[in-house]
């Protein structure tokens, strides 16, 4: 439930911020045009392709395969675009500049930073409500259902996303105008960066569930059958939550989620066309995996992963700066009317590494992390067959967040039948094709086979467990160890 593109969109707009501010515009009037038009051109493209989606789905009664496959390929290729024209509005077209400079809002706490952000809002905005009228087709949503209703929808997508991000915004906001105002030297620090966007990290981590559960339409989950299972559930796996609650998506939504890693701070959202649609060992093998990434401390190795991510980018960039210096001079690119292409040229490094590196390392972390809770749902569905006793799973013993009791699950066929069932008809009461690709949970044909794997040879699953746990451990000594030597550089002044 990370909302990547606009995680994405903050550090374009604020964490390239020092090494790539644009020199000012020609003129506020070009500035403007050019961003509005660039908002203009993305929201027609968001129309076109949720337009001819529902087109076609009227037209053959029904979205066929391709023109599913189609609607996917474009809301990603869209993502890509979106964050493409936001990073040529704060870095090209010189937006930052007309806010700060041209309408005087340089030094205003807050509302400068919500107006250099603006233009990327309105135009997610816009693009979800295009591509509302294909997704609303692929569902086979009725416009006089609320939920295709594209105003309802368009609120529903701002309130979900905003409270995740608000959070992140609030702690920024308090860290760059209000700490630089009351102590202005502190930021002069070459250690101020790394330790603030620590402080922010566990900031973030204690306060988001919060605002989740202020912010997203949800209730908690009824009295009954279902939350006496998920209950139970939770006693025998040592997991403990504030509540469970049901996510009011207007039955457009088949998901579930987990947020929050301190017990007291943390719930388990059910939307309500998912409970409408899975069986009850199906809702309890889907508990199960959100469960599962709490027992595996997943949720604070993300915001390790990303912390120290964007750590590392601040201390290194020194050397993003000096690389586009010197692809500049060697183009020629660096004096007259171009005098601002060094900077360009260092955000395209500095994203493109990013980039490369989330899209790559994070994508292979998520996907093992998700087969890890994928295994969790299917043993805890396995212990509420009737006589299931299975035998021990030695990952578990030494986890806090898991008793003794639950150190004797194991997967069997039955559950992984059942989670099975319950991936399938997730994807497919979502509008997904099965085979179709997903960089941070992979495919979900490729997870039942998975799966399937294992329940014909159970004996496997300790030797991923401790694949997974390699990686986990790799991946953070690299991390660390690439951090000593950034430290290194910069106490040195290799890094300046």
């Amino acid at each position: 439930m990370i909302p990547i593109p606009l995680l994405v969109a903050l550090l374009i707009a604020f964490g390239l911020d020092d090494f790539a501010r644009p020199a000012p515009a020609d003129s506020a009037r070009e500035a403007l045009a050019w961003t509005i038009g660039g908002v203009v051109a993305l929201a027609a493209l968001a129309f076109g392709l949720g337009g001819w989606t529902a087109w076609r789905a009227r037209r053959t009664g029904r979205p066929s395969r391709r023109v599913r496959r189609v609607f996917s390929m474009g809301s990603r290729l869209l993502t890509v675009g979106l964050l493409g024209v936001h990073a040529a509005i704060i870095h090209l077209w010189g937006w930052p500049s007309l806010v700060l400079d041209s309408w005087g809002w340089r030094g205003s706490i807050l509302i400068d930073d919500a107006l250099i952000l603006a233009p990327f809002l309105v135009a997610q905005l816009l693009v979800w409500w295009g591509m509302f009228y294909g997704e609303r087709a692929i569902l086979g949503i009725p416009s006089s259902h609320p939920g295709g209703r594209s105003a309802r929808h368009l609120y529903l997508k701002e309130r979900q996303s905003l409270a995740l991000v608000l959070p992140i915004v609030l702690l920024f906001v308090a860290r760059n105008d209000v700490i630089g105002a009351l102590w202005p030297n502190w930021q002069k620090l070459p250690w101020a960066e790394p330790v603030e966007l620590a402080a922010l990290g566990i900031g973030i981590l204690v306060i988001s569930p919060v605002f989740i559960r202020l912010a997203w339409p949800t209730h908690p989950l009824p009295a009954g059958p279902l939350r006496d299972r998920l209950e139970a559930i939770a006693d025998r796996a040592g997991f403990r939550c504030a509540d469970i609650l049901v996510w009011d998506t207007d039955q457009m939504m088949v998901n579930a989620c987990v947020t929050g890693v301190l017990p007291r701070f943390r719930y388990v959202l059910l939307s309500d066309a998912l409970i409408e649609t899975l069986t009850p060992l199906e809702l309890a093998a889907v508990f199960g995996h959100e469960v599962g990434h709490v027992a595996h401390r997943h949720l604070p190795f993300f915001l390790f992963f990303f912390v120290g991510c964007l750590a590392l980018l601040t201390m290194v960039s020194g050397l993003f700066t000096d690389l586009g210096n010197r692809l500049a001079a060697l183009l020629g690119l660096e004096t007259g009317t171009l005098a601002m292409a060094p900077g360009i040229i260092e955000a395209l490094i500095a994203l493109a590494c990013v980039g490369a590196f989330v899209w790559v390392v994070f994508g292979q972390l998520s996907r093992r992390f998700e087969r890890q809770a994928d295994i969790f749902g299917c043993k805890v569905v396995s212990r509420e067959l009737p006589g299931g006793n299975p035998p021990p799973d030695p990952d578990l013993d030494s986890n806090p967040e898991v008793d003794s009791a639950s150190s004797t699950w194991s997967i069997c066929p039955a559950g992984v039948r059942i989670f099975s069932g319950a991936l399938a008809s997730v994807a497919h009461q979502n509008g997904i094709d099965a085979g179709a690709r997903s960089w941070r949970h992979g495919s979900i044909a490729s997870r039942i086979a998975f799966l399937q794997k294992l329940a014909l040879a159970p004996e496997r699953e300790p030797a991923f467990q401790k694949r997974v746990l390699r990686f986990r451990l790799g991946l953070t000594a690299l991390l660390f160890g690439s951090l000593l030597l950034a430290s290194a550089g910069l106490w040195f002044g290799l890094l300046d």
